[in-house]
């Protein structure tokens, strides 16, 4: 009886195995069959989707425009980042060169991506950060610089007329006195005003 139990046990213990094994075969077979349907319609779908990008490599409405002007009178650089405008928005590469080289032939290309743009320009003037202090109708006057380098009337002392002073600084201020910034500014205004 003690034999027979075991070979009982034994057969039915080699059932179970059998039957797990092909139970897990069966459903794990079915799986990797429809899987790789699966996937390569995925794969085939990435690979049509870069395609497309590098075919269809232009300027969206996400990509950044970073322009850097020189500016040689003064040294100082500007760097501005923007949206892509517009106007320039679905063109590729070539047909934003040609653009820009009718349009700006003053600015450089310096990277092209979907992603980033970036632009050089050369100015030979002084960069809108400046200040002139100078003199307008014969009074102490400051002057704002412009995009295109040019002095803009900002504010005029008319309670301190140039011939107060002397000569060598009516000069001075005829020549314009150029600042950084506003705190150089209060510095000179000081040295005229006081």
């Amino acid at each position: 009886m003690k034999k027979f139990s075991m070979f009982l046990i034994s057969v039915l213990c080699i059932t179970i195995f059998l039957l797990s094994f092909v139970y897990g075969y069966y459903f794990t077979n079915r799986k990797i069959t429809n899987k790789p349907n699966n996937t390569k319609n995925i794969s085939e779908s990435k690979i049509n989707d870069l395609e497309i990008v590098k075919e269809d490599n232009v300027i969206s409405p996400n990509t950044f425009v970073e322009k850097e002007i020189n500016y040689s009178e003064c040294g100082h650089v500007v760097t501005d980042t923007f949206k892509a405008e517009d106007e320039i928005i679905n063109k590729t590469e070539k047909d934003f060169r040609d653009y820009i080289k009718e349009n700006y032939p003053n600015i450089k290309i310096i990277a092209f991506s979907t992603q980033k743009i970036v632009l050089r320009e050369e100015r030979n003037h002084l960069c809108p950060n400046h200040y002139v202090v100078g003199e307008s109708e014969g009074k102490i006057a400051i002057f704002k610089i412009n995009d295109s380098g040019e002095k803009i009337l900002d504010k005029i002392f008319n309670d301190y007329p140039l011939s107060l002073l002397k000569e060598v600084d009516q000069q001075k201020l005829k020549d314009g006195i150029v600042v950084d910034n506003e705190e150089e500014l209060s510095d000179v205004l000081e040295n005229f005003i006081s």
